[in-house]
C-alpha cells in the first residue's frame, strides 16, 4: 500500500525540520513528541500536521527552554499558559534583538574606522562635508593623562554603557591652537557622537565642511600634525574651529604601539576676504 504523500518517515521529517533523525528518536523515548504512528514494518511515521508542534519545540529551545519544561508545557496546554509563556519569550527575543543590533553597531563603527585607518594616507589632508552630529562630553579633564583624568575616563565610559547599552571607545576634544604648541592642556574633553535621535545631547559638531588627517604615532607626532594642519589651513585661505576631534581608529587591532593611527577632524571656512 502506497504511503500517503503527507505522512513522511523519520528520516524525511527530521530533513524537513532541518534536525538530526536521532533528536526524532530522543524526543520520542521522553515523551516530548512522538510520531503520529507505527508501521507495520516498526518504522515511525510522522504527518504534516505535526510540523507546527515540532516547530514549537525547537523554537522554545532555541530560546533556551529546558526539556522538561517544554513537556510540562505541552502535556498541560491552556491558553493561560500559553499566552503568559509567549509574552515572556517575546520579552526575550526582543532584549536579543536590541543587544544584537547594538552589537552590530559596535563592530560596524570599528570596521569603519579600521576601513578609513588603511584607506586614508598618514599626513595627506582631506576636505570632507559633515553634517551636524550630537556630542556627548566627558568632565574636563586636564590633558595630563594620569589618575585624575583616567578617573574621568572611567566615569565617561560608564555612562555611555547605560546611555547606549554597551562599553565603547571615545575620542578627545581639543583645543587646535593650544595643542599646537605642543601641550596635553589643550585636552579639554572626552567625547562620543551620540545618535541622531539623541535627546538630550551635551553639545554638537556643527555641519560644514571639515579637514581631516590620519597621524601614526604618539603624542609629538600628534603635535606636529597640528602644525601642519595649521599652516595647511593658511596656505588654503582657511580658518579653523576652535577645537578639533580626535579619534583612535585600530586600537583594536593594534600590534605595536608605534603603529597607533588617530584622526584628526576640525570644522573650517574660508578666511575672510578670500576669494
Amino acid at each position: 500500500m502506497a504511503r500517503k504523500k503527507y505522512v513522511y518517515s523519520s528520516g524525511e521529517f527530521a530533513a524537513l525540520n532541518g534536525i538530526n533523525k536521532r533528536t526524532l528518536h530522543y524526543y520520542n523515548d521522553i515523551g516530548l513528541f512522538r510520531p503520529a504512528y507505527r508501521g507495520e514494518n516498526g518504522y515511525h511515521y510522522y504527518t504534516c500536521f505535526q510540523f507546527a508542534h515540532l516547530e514549537l519545540i525547537l523554537t522554545l529551545r532555541r530560546l533556551g527552554m529546558s526539556l522538561d519544561e517544554i513537556r510540562r508545557l505541552t502535556e498541560q496546554p491552556s491558553p493561560t499558559t500559553f499566552a503568559q509563556m509567549a509574552a515572556e519569550r517575546k520579552e526575550v527575543i526582543d532584549r536579543s534583538i536590541a543587544q544584537l543590533l547594538q552589537a552590530k553597531a559596535f563592530l560596524q563603527q570599528k570596521l569603519d574606522k579600521l576601513t578609513l585607518a588603511m584607506a586614508l594616507p598618514p599626513g595627506e589632508i582631506q576636505h570632507i562635508t559633515l553634517p551636524e552630529r550630537p556630542l556627548l562630553l566627558s568632565e574636563a579633564i586636564t590633558g595630563r593623562y594620569d589618575d585624575e583624568d583616567f578617573a574621568v575616563a572611567a566615569s565617561f565610559s560608564l555612562r555611555l554603557r547605560q546611555r547606549f547599552g554597551l562599553f565603547d571607545s571615545f575620542g578627545s576634544r581639543v583645543s587646535v591652537s593650544v595643542a599646537r604648541q605642543g601641550s596635553g592642556a589643550g585636552y579639554g574633553h572626552f567625547f562620543a557622537y551620540a545618535p541622531a535621535e539623541e535627546p538630550d545631547p551635551d553639545a554638537h559638531q556643527p555641519a560644514g565642511t571639515y579637514l581631516r588627517t590620519v597621524v601614526v604615532g604618539g603624542w609629538e607626532d600628534l603635535f606636529q600634525a597640528y602644525d601642519h594642519l595649521l599652516d595647511y589651513a593658511r596656505q588654503q585661505h582657511l580658518v579653523l574651529s576652535p577645537f578639533a576631534y580626535e579619534e583612535g581608529l585600530n586600537e583594536l587591532s593594534l600590534t605595536a604601539q608605534e603603529d597607533y593611527r588617530t584622526l584628526i577632524t576640525v570644522a573650517c571656512q574660508p578666511a575672510e576676504g578670500a576669494v
